[in-house]
């Protein structure tokens, strides 16, 4: 028997789905382009839900969002053993470290491409119809959609704060309120303005120059007023699509 056989530690399999887990939260944790990546894989879920996939373009669509992930902490790894390896600069390294990374470009591009795709004809099939459908919402609901988006903001700013241990500020924090807002109010006034281009272009204008006050002031920074914009138009077109369901 050959003397360099790896000695086996046993685990449990709760144990190391466990580890797997921990790895998941520790890369979304350290990398910027994994949390970058995690929400755009959530907004196409989201935006799925909206479109009548089949069961073959959904399962394309799951697949590169998990082949993208799957490269990114693969790359992941290479760049902590090659810091591990060497600290100082190394030209080698370097060249290894950015064939790595051109997998994850490739993916990144190719999964785009396929969702662009994908998602385009469903949009161009499915678009009319949706808006036709949530534009026949009443028109009071919006004081509804306002409270309830601003609420949810509220709700998770306040437990990011909490959660990074930084008291609660109206400046700062994971999403900007006022971002949220202003998109929510500009994706109500747009589905039931779907036929006036000019009322959809005055209402996007002010909703962009609500959001550039704050960036201007720097009150927020332009990740916080991306992430309120996504959470608002999200959240509001969600809830208009439960209500549409539900007939409210």
């Amino acid at each position: 028997m050959s003397k360099f056989k790896r000695e086996k530690k046993s685990k449990s399999i709760i144990e190391s789905f466990s580890n797997a887990v921990n790895g998941l939260m520790e890369i979304f944790y350290q990398e910027r382009n994994m949390r970058i990546h995690l929400i755009v894989a959530i907004s196409v879920l989201i935006l799925i839900f909206f479109l009548n996939l089949s069961y073959l373009e959904l399962i394309v669509i799951l697949f590169c969002i998990g082949l993208v992930f799957s490269l990114e902490a693969i790359n992941t790894s290479i760049e902590l053993i090659s810091d591990k390896i060497s600290e100082e600069y190394d030209e080698q390294i370097k060249v290894i470290k950015d064939i790595s990374s051109s997998s994850v470009l490739v993916v990144s591009v190719l999964s785009v491409i396929i969702a662009y795709i994908i998602m385009t004809k469903k949009f161009k099939e499915n678009t009319p119809i949706l808006i036709e459908k949530l534009s026949n919402i009443p028109e009071y609901m919006f004081i509804f959609v306002f409270v309830l988006v601003l609420l949810l903001s509220m709700l998770i700013k306040v437990l990011y704060m909490r959660l990074i241990n930084k008291k609660v500020n109206v400046q700062g924090g994971l999403i900007s309120v006022h971002a949220a807002l202003a998109s929510s109010t500009a994706t109500f006034i747009i589905i039931h303005s779907w036929n006036q281009p000019y009322m959809i272009l005055m209402t996007i204008t002010l909703a962009l120059l609500v959001i550039q006050s704050r960036y201007e002031a720097k009150i927020h920074t332009l990740a916080e007023l991306i992430n309120g914009t996504l959470f608002g138009i999200i959240i509001t077109l969600i809830i208009l699509k439960v209500m549409d369901l539900f007939k409210i």
